[in-house]
């Protein structure tokens, strides 16, 4: 089967954005640390349970994808998703709450 380019680009697309979502997620938890990004109490607990939740879904989606005999590209893709949408909302959440105010 020969590959389908879009798909890819596609794959590629959602692996940047996750890898961009993330270091921007990284940079505002650690200005929190330092006191000086509003953040809640609770964020140091969130960034470890949350990683748990999302990469056990995602291989829960390779698995189950690969068993079943999926195209790879749409394999990748769905295990994606639940990665994705947990960087997408951090990085939404903590941009509201912005910068501590003194």
């Amino acid at each position: 089967m020969i590959p389908n380019p879009f798909a890819l680009l596609q794959l590629q697309t959602q692996a940047t954005l996750i890898a961009m979502e993330a270091g921007a997620v990284i940079w505002m938890r650690m200005m929190g640390m330092a006191g000086l990004w509003s953040v809640l109490p609770s964020e140091n607990a969130r960034m470890v349970t949350e990683k748990q939740k999302a990469f056990a879904e995602a291989g829960t989606r390779l698995m189950l994808g690969t068993m079943k005999g999926q195209d790879s590209q749409k394999t990748l893709s769905r295990a994606l998703k639940p990665i994705r949408r947990t960087t997408k909302s951090n990085v939404t959440r903590l941009t509201r709450r912005g910068p501590k105010r003194n």
